[in-house]
């Protein structure tokens, strides 16, 4: 669990204890039998009002470690209790303490709750020391066992607890693992065709789509071997990887095709992809690069858009290679069947 998500559930575990035992405490007040003393009342309300501030406070700015300054807070609510209802059950106060060592071994490392035990056993006593309305003999027959009882407590559930966590860790982990392995292409490093698949469902208006082709590729396995064909796509797979903006994606697309995702590119899709073509040059692979260059418009779908891109990439290829063709260069120079759809399209502050 990340350590932002950890303190919060912390903190809303502890604010749910406060208002439970608020809560419990003031209907307690209305069975037959019960003490109506006004003090009690104040505190009960009290432990509920603290737990619906501490519901609210902003934790995620603070450590895990901040939510251990509630725990003198309930302490003081427990031990003030005890002392204005001195006919209370000795048991309900032992196990007040014993929630608390609970609450702290869920959430906090362990040897935590080692650290609170003694301010925790002399706030225990303090009910029952001389001059105070509880019998100071009942102090010394609870204390030595309930405090030792949450401290264990506390540190079996911190160990399990931990465990829990690192088993949960490495799981989430490995499944990150495997969601990237089933979107990745194994000898480039950028996704693969499922990758683009997802890429081009979840286009967006102003997005520039570029379906890049490695030129003449067919002759570097036939003359070279497909072993160097390997490392000329390892080598455009690294480089794109790098050379793309953070909010953009790459995508092997199949062979030596691979799509680009380019968030939001509007007006500037040229320029940034003759930045990459550029920027390949200058790598000494003597393999170019011809790319297709579409705007996702408003009302298209994925599939009309990835059409014009690879239209477009057959006029580059047509044109003579080592140069990308844009839908903005001139929208009306693609002809032939389902043409409109390389037309100029409309999208947000295109």
């Amino acid at each position: 669990m990340g350590r932002f998500r950890q303190v919060q559930t912390a903190a809303g575990q502890a604010a749910l204890l406060f208002v439970a035992g608020g809560a419990l405490g003031l209907l307690n007040q209305l069975l037959p039998g019960a003490s109506r003393s006004g003090a009690m009342r104040t505190i009960y309300a009290a432990a509920a009002v603290v737990g619906l501030v501490v519901a609210f406070l902003p934790w995620e700015r603070w450590r895990p470690s901040a939510t251990l300054a509630l725990v003198p807070l309930a302490f003081a609510l427990i031990v003030a209790g005890r002392w204005y209802d001195p006919a209370g059950i000795e048991t309900v106060y032992a196990l007040w303490f014993v929630v608390v060592f609970g609450w702290i071994g869920s959430w906090h490392p362990g040897r935590t709750a080692l650290l609170v035990a003694p301010p925790a056993a002399v706030a225990y006593v303090l009910p029952f020391l001389p001059g105070s309305p509880v019998p100071s003999s009942e102090s010394l027959t609870t204390v030595v066992i309930a405090i030792p009882i949450a401290v264990v407590l506390a540190e079996v559930l911190a160990t399990k607890t931990a465990a829990m966590r690192r088993a949960q860790d490495e799981l989430e982990a490995a499944a990150a693992l495997l969601e990237r392995a089933n979107h990745t292409d194994d000898l480039t490093g950028v996704g693969n065709r499922r990758r683009a698949n997802a890429l081009l469902e979840g286009m967006q208006p102003g997005d520039g789509l570029v379906l890049l082709d490695l030129d003449h590729f067919k002759e570097v396995n036939d003359t070279l071997g497909h072993e160097e064909g390997d490392r000329v796509l390892m080598r455009l797979g690294a480089y794109l990887r790098g050379a793309v903006r953070d909010a953009d994606c790459v995508a092997r697309f199949g062979g030596e095709e691979f799509l680009i995702l380019l968030r939001g590119a509007g007006d500037e899709v040229t320029a940034i992809v003759d930045r990459l073509l550029a920027g390949w040059r200058t790598t000494g692979c003597e393999v170019t690069l011809s790319a297709g260059v579409a705007l996702h418009g408003v009302g298209h779908g994925p599939m009309s858009t990835l059409r014009c891109a690879d239209r477009l990439l057959y006029q580059a290829k047509s044109a003579g290679r080592d140069r990308a063709v844009s839908v903005l260069d001139d929208p009306e120079a693609v002809s032939g069947s389902g043409a409109g759809a390389c037309g100029l399209p409309s999208f947000p502050g295109g």
